[in-house]
């Protein structure tokens, strides 16, 4: 999945890339953690910014029994 040169992917599918939600994608894009451009009303993700090389995926950094979603209050800590 890295590939050279500029192209844009949609918002839904950046998020899917990124294993995350379309409206984490547009935080990243005011943040400027991504890059992309507005066309037309919807959002459009540079897909050389997505960073996908090497990249850890959320189920590498969850711990075991957990489903990293709970703020530590299950106890599976």
């Amino acid at each position: 999945m890295c590939e050279a040169g500029t192209s844009f992917v949609a918002i839904g599918d950046a998020a899917k890339l990124l294993e995350t939600t379309e409206m984490r994608v547009l935080m990243m894009l005011k943040k400027n953690e991504l890059q992309g451009k507005l066309v037309d009303e919807a959002w459009y993700v540079d897909r050389s910014s997505l960073q996908l090389c090497d990249r850890p995926k959320a189920s590498d950094i969850v711990k075991p029994g957990c489903g990293g979603g709970c703020g530590s209050g299950c106890g599976g800590h």
